[in-house]
């Protein structure tokens, strides 16, 4: 393995580890009046949350150094038992306003899961697999993108029913960029996208609170009502000015519900300022640029694919959030990746990191060139309107890493 493969390594699971401690202080910052007087106990998320980023990061580390051709054999098992847990949560699931969450109870205590994430990182590994394997194949509308299409489809359906239709735009946008980078056709996914609309619109005339959202996002909206976490928001990244008031200073963790969870980013601008916001978001960029870097550089087609989806699907989920705590998008309900409250997203955002590194490591001796891929990715664009598209065969790799 090249230095600079190991390199690349290094430095996404360094960013992880920076983003995960910069989630912790946060995490503790924003909930610790709530936890005050909830639990009597200001530390309650704050204990959580580090048993949470310590098994997190135990399990980055280790999946680092797995062999990346492990998750080609185990990526359509993984598929099934996640399909078989988003089914068991529309039965047994838990949540407030949607069935989101399995409840594990144990004598000593209950501990609960939320299988959206796991699938989202799972449907990563499966289509890198199915991609790679199709490749050239992808191009033929029936017999190519189709059957891929309706395993995304029944994914993203058994999410909308929760209902979370947030989750279910963001994976959908994952698969829409790896079935493309996979070869599939401009056109044939812009009439997925057509028919995903309608599904979507379907979920919002049908959820009063998806309704309320939307409405607030277009037309003006209530600071008492459905716009109330944005406008909080809104005054939260307002009020930290360049450099914040300070950590544990925020004034608006006081008024709302939950301020160490979706709208944490709100929070880390108040208390962190300008400086702190444009920080986490330098971090998360370089981890795309990282994330990027391996993926051009990959060893084989399945590293690249796998490379990117983590990639993309790291960065859309934080696209998102941002954008929902500046008031550019509606609500969401989608956590920061890293930084927001929750086991669930930390444990598996941090495995995709892990299988990050590994793909980095497993590059080859000397370092890939980009233009290749770029000239590999023109190739298929080509071949999606009708040429044949070339194998995957990096600058310098020979025929064996196929």
């Amino acid at each position: 393995m090249s230095s600079a493969a190991e390199r690349a390594a290094r430095q996404v699971l360094l960013i992880a580890v920076i983003l995960v401690g910069i989630g912790v202080v946060m995490v503790y910052s924003s909930s610790s009046a709530l936890a005050g007087s909830r639990f009597d106990d200001s530390g309650f998320f704050l204990q959580r949350q580090i048993l949470r980023a310590g098994l997190g990061l135990v399990i980055m580390f280790a999946l680092s150094r797995v062999p990346v051709r492990l998750w080609r054999s185990l990526a359509r098992p993984m598929l099934l038992v996640g399909v078989g847990l988003l089914i068991l949560v529309l039965i047994f699931g838990e949540g407030r306003s949607a069935q989101r969450w399995l409840p594990f109870r144990f004598p000593l205590a209950t501990l609960t899961f939320q299988p959206s994430e796991f699938v989202k990182l799972v449907l990563v590994l499966y289509l890198a697999d199915v991609l790679s394997r199709k490749e050239g194949e992808m191009a033929d509308w029936k017999g190519g993108l189709v059957p891929r299409l309706v395993i995304v489809g029944l994914v993203l359906i058994l999410i909308v029913l929760q209902p979370d239709l947030g989750t279910s735009l963001a994976i959908g946008a994952v698969s829409l960029v790896m079935l493309w980078l996979g070869g599939a056709g401009t056109a044939h996914l812009a009439g997925a996208c057509g028919f995903g609309a309608v599904v979507s619109s379907f979920s919002v005339l049908s959820s009063p609170y998806q309704m309320q959202r939307l409405l607030s996002f277009v037309g003006e909206s209530d600071p008492q009502g459905a716009g109330f976490q944005v406008s909080q928001a809104l005054l939260a990244l307002g009020s930290g000015g360049l450099f914040g008031v300070g950590l544990g200073n925020s004034m608006q963790k006081h008024f709302l519900p939950e301020p160490h969870t979706d709208f944490v980013f709100a929070f880390a601008g108040e208390e962190l300022g300008l400086f702190g916001t444009l920080s986490v978001i330098a971090l998360f960029v370089a981890l795309g640029v990282h994330g990027y870097r391996i993926a051009t550089q990959a060893a084989t087609y399945h590293g690249f694919l796998l490379a990117s989806g983590i990639t993309v699907m790291v960065g859309t989920y934080a696209l998102l959030n941002v954008g929902v705590a500046t008031g550019l998008v509606p609500t969401t309900g989608l956590p920061l990746p890293f930084i927001s409250y929750g086991g669930s997203s930390l444990l598996w955002n941090l495995s995709g990191v892990g299988i990050l590194a590994a793909v980095a490591r497993d590059q080859l001796d000397k370092p890939q060139r980009s233009d290749g891929l770029a000239h590999h990715l023109s190739s298929r664009r080509r071949g999606s309107a009708g040429a044949t598209a070339s194998s995957w065969t990096p600058p310098t790799a020979p025929s064996v890493n196929r």
